[in-house]
């Protein structure tokens, strides 16, 4: 009884208007200090960003429908995007027929990379009849396997970004697409690195820049070293990899001025532009920031 008196007291003191108002103060002000440290003062830090991918100077972005590339990969195509030595690509595995509007898509991704500064000879979508949009069709990974892998060698890539197993919504085609990669990867010893984008429950999906504080944890011991030791090397980007359990993680956080050219690419895709697609480009943690995971 003592023990429920207790709880009861302590839960009446944190719903107060002051306990609560002071709570949450609390957590937007850790939210905008870690969103001003990552997307600005460590954005190209190595204990974030690997060499791999920092120092990558012809990536490619490999995704199943138009559109993927804004509402999942901002952050990671527009990484670097302004350096003039830096050549991206996307390649789109279907043309997003699934409602009869293929080549209107397909028209709309190409503005896409337009806003995203990618050429339009290095902007490429399929339409393969084996591979159409279909969310109930499980596509055959090793036709994609074998479609990726001309474009990887003409464009002479050496970074390769897709889809986790979990494909970030669920979708049976982003799921094959990632399958794919990772029976291309696993069957050529000379693939350059790739990285799979991770999926996150739906509550962390949504819940925008708040997502930063779980997000941040896995790096915390890597940025509790930041404002003290200038990680410039690969060695102390290698020691602090080998510290964190071994995993190559790639963290990217879009800056304010990236977020809106996400927002301006995403527009291109009139045909996707619904309502709740605008709610989706202020609360979803993909547009802000991307975690990656090396495959």
């Amino acid at each position: 009884m003592m023990l429920l008196r207790l709880v009861k007291r302590t839960a009446r003191r944190l719903l107060k208007p002051t306990s609560l108002g002071t709570g949450i103060g609390v957590i937007l002000g850790c939210v905008l200090c870690l969103y001003l440290m990552l997307a600005y003062r460590l954005a190209d830090d190595p204990r974030l960003v690997p060499d791999t991918f920092r120092h990558a100077r012809r990536p490619i972005l490999i995704t199943a429908h138009p559109d993927d590339e804004t509402l999942f990969f901002s952050p990671s195509i527009l990484y670097h995007g302004h350096e003039p030595d830096v050549v991206r690509s996307l390649l789109v595995i279907s043309s997003g027929n699934f409602n009869g509007i293929g080549e209107k898509r397909q028209t709309e991704i190409h503005n896409s990379c337009a806003a995203l500064g990618i050429a339009q000879d290095h902007c490429v979508v399929l339409d393969n009849p084996e591979l159409q949009d279909n969310p109930k069709k499980w596509w055959d990974e090793k036709l994609i396997e074998n479609i990726i892998s001309p474009y990887l060698e003409k464009w002479n890539v050496d970074l390769i970004m897709t889809f986790d197993q979990g494909g970030i919504s669920g979708h049976i085609n982003h799921r094959a697409v990632s399958a794919g990669v990772r029976d291309y990867v696993a069957t050529h010893p000379q693939a350059p690195p790739a990285y799979a984008l991770e999926s996150t429950w739906l509550l962390r999906k949504y819940s925008s820049l708040l997502d930063l504080i779980p997000t941040a944890i896995p790096f915390l011991w890597k940025l509790a070293t930041a404002p003290l030791v200038p990680a410039t090397t690969s060695k102390i980007a290698e020691r602090s990899l080998s510290l964190g359990g071994g995993k190559e993680r790639v963290l990217i956080v879009s800056s304010w001025k990236t977020y809106c050219e996400s927002r301006n690419a995403f527009g291109q895709h009139e045909s996707q532009y619904s309502w709740d697609r605008v709610l989706y480009l202020v609360i979803s943690r993909y547009m802000w920031f991307n975690t990656l995971e090396r495959i």
